[in-house]
């Protein structure tokens, strides 16, 4: 493991696990190739069918990963904390022991549940780029190949169209994921070289604007965000419009 960023030119859908209907969007769109993977909320109340469907998604090459939380709270979790109040421990230099519990935690979940380590490892809300946080994430177990998502865009027009499509705070996670990236350089993680997928998720106007711009201008050695969903389901997160992961949803389907 080099900790060199490689070109992994996926789409992943975040989220798998909060709500029953959103992980039947997904399932949908992996099992006809609309998207490459999925990260879990290992915590959220999964039907087993759906694990079942996933599992074997997986055996045909889709990627499955473990969607760290630390902020969304599920019945499972033993702490959680507001974004907010995270960050600011953070930043102030104190990542609360809690969390690395709770990454552990989380990662023994997930490998009890599917039978291996993650394929990969993200962050709800990019928890595991928060200053303190990404040390912890860059403690968890792996195998050969498994890799860390960077949410960073590599160039200049890349992150200036992120920050268009998904406003200011892009700049904010962008800041916290060029540290973070060091951070698992130096434990030799397999990071991406390449980042896309902002959006505003709290206006379904936009989503519908941005997300086919964000589509047709990612490079070929670029990871890609996704969010999509049912806009009925009773799950979901706080500031999110569920509106938008129907948009993302209808459009990633009719992607060629």
């Amino acid at each position: 493991m080099s900790g060199q960023a490689d070109a992994i030119a996926l789409t992943i859908a975040d989220d798998f696990g909060l709500g029953r209907g959103h992980d039947r969007v997904i399932l949908s769109l992996l099992a006809s190739g609309r998207i490459d993977g999925t990260s879990v909320m290992i915590d959220g109340d999964m039907d087993m069918a759906d694990v079942s469907a996933l599992k074997a998604l997986r055996e045909k090459g889709a990627k499955v990963g473990l969607h760290l939380n630390l902020t969304h709270p599920f019945a499972a979790m033993s702490a959680h904390a507001p974004l907010s109040s995270l960050m600011r421990e953070c930043l102030l230099g104190k990542a609360p022991d809690w969390a690395r519990t709770e990454l552990v935690r989380q990662t023994e979940a997930f490998r009890k549940l599917f039978g291996t380590l993650p394929d990969y490892y993200d962050g709800h809300q990019h928890c595991h780029c928060l200053p303190g946080i990404a040390a912890f994430a860059a403690d968890l177990p792996r195998e050969e190949g498994t890799w860390m998502r960077v949410p960073l865009p590599a160039h200049l027009p890349g992150l200036i169209l992120n920050v268009r499509a998904g406003g200011l705070k892009v700049l904010v996670v962008a800041a916290m994921a060029w540290q973070a990236r060091a951070v698992f350089a130096r434990k030799h993680w397999r990071i991406n070289s390449d980042f896309s997928g902002f959006l505003r998720l709290d206006r379904p106007d936009a989503v519908a604007r941005w997300l086919p711009r964000l589509l047709a201008r990612r490079k070929d050695d670029c990871l890609m965000m996704v969010h999509p969903g049912a806009v009925d389901d009773p799950c979901q997160c706080p500031g999110h419009d569920p509106g938008s992961r129907k948009v993302e949803a209808v459009m990633l389907s009719q992607v060629g």
